[in-house]
């Protein structure tokens, strides 16, 4: 007699993925910590020329602006949290689909589906 095939099916559990956002969660916090610290200990106090105190203000610029990356981040996180709570968490927030598994596990504070997530870049969601 043949053995049957079971088919595969993605199955998000929330409470793993909420460990995940924790784990992401608390490695951003720290991120933006060093970040915000190293942005203000910059200063141009010791460059001796133009050229080092425009390098000195660039890095600077550029600290704030990954901190401002990662606090975005901690938003998106703290968003997913709430879906998850609400029991929402996988759905998209345009369309109301499935957010694919392999998506949450590359983006899980992700919340769009692919397909809105296109339209989304591209300018085109109301």
């Amino acid at each position: 007699m043949p053995k049957s095939k079971t088919l595969e099916v993605d199955v998000i559990d929330p409470e793993s993925f909420r460990q995940i956002l924790k784990a992401k969660q608390n490695e951003l916090h720290d991120l933006y910590q060093h970040d915000i610290k190293v942005g203000q200990e910059s200063t141009d106090d010791n460059a001796d020329d133009f050229a080092d105190r425009a390098n000195n203000s660039y890095n600077r610029e550029t600290m704030f602006a990954l901190s401002d990356v990662e606090r975005k981040t901690l938003i998106r996180i703290d968003e997913a949290f709430r879906r998850i709570d609400k029991g929402i968490f996988g759905s998209c927030d345009y369309c109301g689909g499935a957010i694919g598994l392999p998506r949450l596990k590359a983006v899980p504070w992700a919340l769009y589906c692919i397909d809105c997530q296109e339209r989304e870049e591209r300018g085109l969601l109301d």
